[in-house]
């Protein structure tokens, strides 16, 4: 598992070969992070300007929409 980049107290992005996993600080009073598995489509927009930040901001907003998705026992390497 490596990291690719990451914005402090918003989103840290990972990568596991061609997997790819955003991490999401998401919550107000209490915070706990929202880990999905991009899928081919967001791999590709990666590199796009501003996408992971807009990514992760929807995820943020709505963690609802996103629960599904969510990466049970995700781990980074430590």
């Amino acid at each position: 598992m490596q990291l690719i980049d990451q914005r402090d107290w918003a989103w840290t992005l990972y990568a596991d070969g061609e997997r790819r996993y955003l991490s999401v600080l998401c919550g107000t009073i209490a915070s706990y992070e929202l880990t999905l598995e991009l899928d081919a489509g967001e791999r590709a927009r990666i590199g796009e300007p501003g996408f992971v930040d807009a990514l992760a901001r929807e995820v943020a907003y709505r963690p609802d929409s996103y629960k599904a998705r969510h990466v049970t026992g995700f781990r980074a390497a430590d």
